[in-house]
């Protein structure tokens, strides 16, 4: 395949962006691991340490992990991780990033992006993602740190390309086949008593205490976490050495050694009644930390100081671990484990019951405002794990849980997803007997959305007309949820080839939102830039345009002149009025759209590539064919670095520049970027996809020799604009 490289996409300057343009850019480096280095307190695996750098600088990819056959935790994995990451920093000049894989990586990643400057916080999350996956898989120099991973296939999207200077660290409780081991064992009876007593914050005071101490640590058998653990109750209860050995020895007939420790500490937290319902949430929610705002609500804490006097002495007692500079909160696996064994939750239902309840309570009101996406994400780990709690403990609670599930997989893009979840939670409302209509009517009108984008629009009808008469039984015609589900069979009509019908419901759509909000709400502008859609597909080029200038001017009016929505409303005036043969004022408003994408985004970002071969198409239209190809080349050059090579707006990209030089009379620069353009379509998309076919019939058109038409229906026609909802 070849590229034409006159534009060479790497040549994106990494100095700080012009004045009035956003300063993001993935390539900058980034430290990224939300633990703290224990430096000279890291005690009795240097050797582990030195081997772990031996391999990883011999570019094998390398897992700290246990002896084999064996069921120990509690060893330090991550901690030594830690301690790499920390010591050998300065040896990957592109940063260092962590990643905990046995959480969601993609709300990990999008976390990632927004705080390392990579990408704008407003982008869309299908970019963001898109943008992360690359710069992870392309940027060579970093140091990536996969802790607890269980299935290294879940990795796979994540990795970097082979050659890349890039190195992989995983911490594991298993040997993983593609991974070098570097086996971590228990600490010798020396460093275990040097730990214990670092913990404990102070030495044995004579011999007995010395001599008590040691034998905790022979007991302990070496686990650093049981050490860290007795060493924590040592500091915070000031008893002496030999008492604590004497309760370890009163307890230790009582199954493994680290949970006789955690017994021990569990009588110290009777001093703060609600820190054991902290545990017993943290216990059975997913294995990510939670944030304080949403475990408040878990606890049903309504006095914050005893939250807080209950966290503090959890941390203390080193069985809560916050992440530092945030408000999280986590448990050690060991110790969910411990605590789920000593407490399960098939014997307390009405307890499994109200957290469902209570969860469901603190996501729901996120819903209304997109800007709560982060939060919701970052959380997202405990909806899923609670909803495994629901099907077992709380089934008539489990259909909300699936639905609220598709909040972020919608936002990023992943519509199969969403399919699964909303067919999950449809199957879950008929098993258990749900007789929650509103929340029915939410799962068939979603459920279209997901299908429609995987390409089914007649199901998709059906699903949103089942929607919208549960709608209309509930609430009657002025509702917005009725509103909402008649701009949905509106789009899905003029997907099958009915713009008129599309009209019809439009309006009435839009009806019902004047009447409910007037004319200065983003809802009524979504409605009358859908009906300036339809009725352009009609045919009615002036009337589209009167309907996407009133839908410019509530935006502008709502937002001001710097936001997303109203550059996508300057982009829709501008087709239309290029569509009346006024491309110079087309041209002017494409580029005050480009502006604000470069304001809000920065160089570096695929609206404003958008923005320039939108800008391109409208100068083509003025025969200035030099100008377009340049604009369309820089377009090209920001989807190569910020996709790579193999992605479809890399090879739409390609297609485009094709085309204008094709117009310039550059046959063979035409022929070579439309030649790779169609490979890349027919490798990412299938030979029979409409823009696989127009790539075919735009290398048709160059007439050079030794090319084809495949013998496939014709259909590659540009995709009209997709309303919004």
């Amino acid at each position: 395949m070849t590229v034409d490289h006159s534009t060479n996409p790497t040549d994106l300057t990494p100095d700080a962006a012009p004045e009035g343009v956003a300063d993001y850019d993935p390539r900058r480096p980034v430290f990224s691991v939300p633990y703290r280095q224990l430096g000279d307190r890291f005690i009795g695996q240097e050797t582990v340490l030195e081997e772990v750098r031996q391999q990883l600088s011999a570019r094998r990819r390398t897992n700290i992990t246990q002896p084999a056959a064996s069921d120990l935790c509690g060893l330090g994995k991550t901690q030594t991780a830690v301690e790499y990451a920390y010591r050998y920093r300065d040896q990957y000049p592109n940063g260092v990033i962590w990643l905990s894989a046995d959480g969601d990586l993609e709300a990990q990643l999008a976390d990632l992006a927004v705080k390392a400057g990579w990408i704008a916080p407003e982008s869309e999350r299908r970019y963001v993602l898109e943008i992360t996956r690359h710069r992870l898989r392309s940027v060579a120099d970093c140091l990536i740190v996969f802790d607890n991973v269980q299935d290294p296939a879940a990795l796979r999207d994540y990795l970097p390309e082979p050659a890349t200077t890039t190195q992989i660290l995983i911490t594991s409780h298993t040997g993983q086949p593609q991974f070098t081991a570097v086996v971590i064992d228990r600490l010798d009876p020396a460093a275990a008593l040097r730990l214990l007593i670092q913990t404990a914050g102070r030495a044995p005071d004579g011999d007995a205490e010395l001599t008590a101490a040691r034998e905790i640590a022979r007991t302990l058998d070496g686990l650093p976490l049981a050490l860290e653990l007795a060493g924590a109750q040592l500091a915070h209860g000031a008893m002496r050495f030999q008492d604590s050995l004497q309760r370890l020895r009163q307890d230790s007939g009582h199954g493994a050694v680290l949970d006789c420790v955690l017994r021990i500490g569990m009588e110290g937290c009777a001093k703060q009644p609600l820190l054991p319902a902290v545990l017993d949430v943290l216990a059975w929610s997913a294995p990510a930390p939670m944030g304080r705002d949403l475990l408040v609500a878990m606890v049903g804490a309504a006095d914050g100081a005893e939250l807080t006097a209950a966290l503090e002495l959890g941390t203390q007692l080193a069985i809560l671990r916050p992440v530092p500079g945030t408000d999280r909160y986590a448990l050690h696996r060991r110790v969910a484990q411990s605590r789920r064994e000593q407490a399960p939750i098939a014997d307390r239902p009405d307890w499994a019951a109200q957290q469902c309840a209570r969860i469901i309570a603190w996501f729901s009101p996120l819903l209304d405002d997109p800007q709560q996406l982060p939060r919701f994400e970052a959380e997202l780990d405990h909806l899923r794990e609670w909803h495994k709690h629901a099907v077992q403990c709380a089934p008539t609670l489990a259909t909300r849980l699936s639905w609220l599930g598709i909040y972020v997989p919608l936002q990023r893009g992943q519509p199969e997803e969403v399919r699964r979840l909303l067919e999950q939670g449809l199957a879950e409302h008929k098993q258990h007997g749900c007789d929650d209509q509103a929340l029915l009517a939410c799962l068939h009108h979603d459920l279209a959305f997901a299908l429609d984008a995987l390409g089914e629009s007649k199901r998709a009808q059906q699903e949103v007309q089942q929607a919208l008469t549960l709608r209309r039984g509930l609430y009657g015609d002025e509702h917005p949820d009725t509103a909402r589900s008649l701009a949905n069979c509106a789009h899905y009509a003029d997907m099958l080839g009915d713009p008129l019908r599309a009209l019809e419901l439009t309006e009435q759509s839009l009806a019902i939102r004047r009447a409910l909000h007037g004319e200065r709400h983003p809802d009524t502008a979504v409605s009358l830039s859908n009906i300036a859609t339809y009725t352009y597909n009609l045919g009615n080029q002036q009337h589209a345009l009167d309907m996407a200038s009133q839908a410019l001017a509530i935006h502008r009016d709502l937002y001001g002149d710097n936001h997303p929505a109203t550059a996508a409303s300057l982009a829709s005036v501008a087709y239309f009025t290029n569509a009346l043969g006024e491309p110079q004022r087309a041209l002017e408003l494409a580029g005050e759209a480009l502006t604000i994408h470069r304001s809000l985004f920065g160089d570096r970002h695929p609206d404003t590539a958008i923005s320039l071969n939108t800008m391109a198409t409208y100068l083509s239209a003025q025969g200035e064919q030099q100008h377009a190809l340049d604009l369309a080349q820089q377009g090209l050059a920001i989807y190569h670095e910020l996709f790579g090579l193999r992605h479809p707006a890399t090879a739409r990209g390609l297609q485009t520049t094709a085309g204008y030089l094709l117009k310039l009379g550059k046959t063979n620069e035409a022929y070579s970027q439309a030649q790779a353009a169609y490979d890349l379509f027919r490798q990412l998309l299938g030979a029979k996809h409409p823009q696989t076919l127009n790539a075919a019939q735009l290398l048709s058109r160059i007439k050079r020799p030794g090319f084809r038409i495949p013998s496939f229906k014709k259909g590659g026609t540009a995709k009209k604009a997709k309303p919004r909802k």
